[in-house]
């Protein structure tokens, strides 16, 4: 095994080289077209995105699902060839919705229902990180077809299960169980000390269609994270069964804890992260200038759909607003020459948001 934290690889001369080299380069290549895009997407069914961030658990009522993904992407293209670097994070928690509304009451110390018990199954997956792209793209008069693979260094691995079950011994009392499997950048479950942190190299692939079968319709289809695998090096892991046997009370006289494990720690030589594929599908229909627009999303195992209408103002502008019944969203769609601008959110108090979408797009 390499010691952890002797490898000095950098990427940071990289992407500075490439801006440099494009922007030249498509000033004095006509045929080069730039294109860029910045893409986010935040949703938290068991409670909101700002308790999520700052007080995880807290607020947890009902649900089973938290994801965020998000991509910066920028780059050329000639003569169908596009070259582009990036960087990308991604998180994927799901957990049963029995824990989540019996952790909420934990958490707010709400009285529990004595002899109650909850299964526990929880699974993460995420990391972050920044690449290059290579792809090609072909167009004809009513359909354009695209593809490319993606290589990225990785960081902040986490990825894993946990599987126990929660037992009511008292409305102020419970007791936990449950075998701990994962990898992980940061210890957050038993906050284990000294965790070097492992760097990954990732690959992915990608596909893109666009047809326009008939003068009304225009079908958009995109695909991402095909085939896409991460390699970490030197991974921190941990495999235990964790109790509660180390308890005390507060001074509301609620039980807290800190876990009691017992397993093995270390580090994985090499570890092998899988990324689920996440599809994108849009059909719109145009009569005279009035918009129809379905969407179809499917993504760590979830699928989403919506639909709305819009209008194509005479200069080529047009502006979409769309429903997302699953998410109890209303998305907003501005496009306009080469710009698309994109917001989605299901409230506009951010206090209260669960689920909210950014996009930004050029040429893409």
């Amino acid at each position: 095994m390499k010691a952890p934290g002797n490898r000095k690889e950098r990427w940071g001369f990289g992407p500075a080289f490439f801006f440099v080299i494009a922007s030249v380069y498509a000033n004095t290549a006509p045929a080069v077209e730039m294109f860029g895009r910045f893409e986010a997407q935040l949703v938290s069914e068991p409670e909101p995105i700002k308790t999520t961030l700052s007080d995880w658990g807290s607020e947890f009522d009902s649900g089973r699902r938290q994801w965020a993904v998000s991509q910066a992407e920028v780059g050329f293209r000639e003569r169908g060839i596009e070259i582009s670097v990036f960087t990308r994070a991604l998180a994927d928690l799901r957990v049963n919705s029995e824990a989540v509304s019996f952790y909420g009451q934990i958490a707010r110390k709400e009285p529990l229902n004595e002899g109650e018990r909850i299964p526990v199954a929880l699974r993460v997956n995420g990391f972050s990180g920044s690449g290059i792209r290579s792809g090609y793209r072909h167009s004809e008069e009513s359909w354009t077809i695209s593809g490319g693979i993606s290589v990225f260094k990785t960081r902040h691995l986490m990825s894993g299960t946990l599987d126990g079950e929660f037992v009511a011994a008292a409305e102020n009392d419970y007791d936990f169980s449950a075998d701990v499997d994962y990898v992980y950048y940061r210890d957050v479950i038993f906050d284990r000390p000294d965790v070097e942190k492992a760097s990954g190299i990732g690959w992915a692939f990608d596909v893109a269609a666009s047809w326009q079968p008939m003068e009304k319709l225009d079908l958009n289809f995109r695909a991402e994270d095909l085939f896409s695998r991460i390699r970490w090096e030197d991974a921190p892991f941990t495999r235990a069964q964790a109790n509660t046997d180390n308890k005390s009370f507060d001074d509301d006289g609620y039980a807290v804890f800190a876990p009691t494990i017992s397993g093995t720690e270390g580090n994985r030589d090499t570890f092998y992260q899988d990324l689920d594929p996440r599809f994108y599908v849009t059909a719109q229909w145009q009569e005279g200038s009035w918009l129809t627009v379905g969407h179809a999303q499917y993504q760590f195992g979830y699928g989403l759909y919506g639909a709305g209408f819009g209008r194509a103002l005479a200069d080529g502008t047009r502006i979409l607003a769309s429903y997302w019944p699953e998410l109890d969203s209303i998305q907003l769609e501005l496009t306009r020459a080469q710009w698309q601008v994109m917001i989605s959110a299901d409230g506009v108090e951010w206090s209260s948001v669960r689920a909210i979408s950014l996009g930004l797009s050029y040429n893409y």
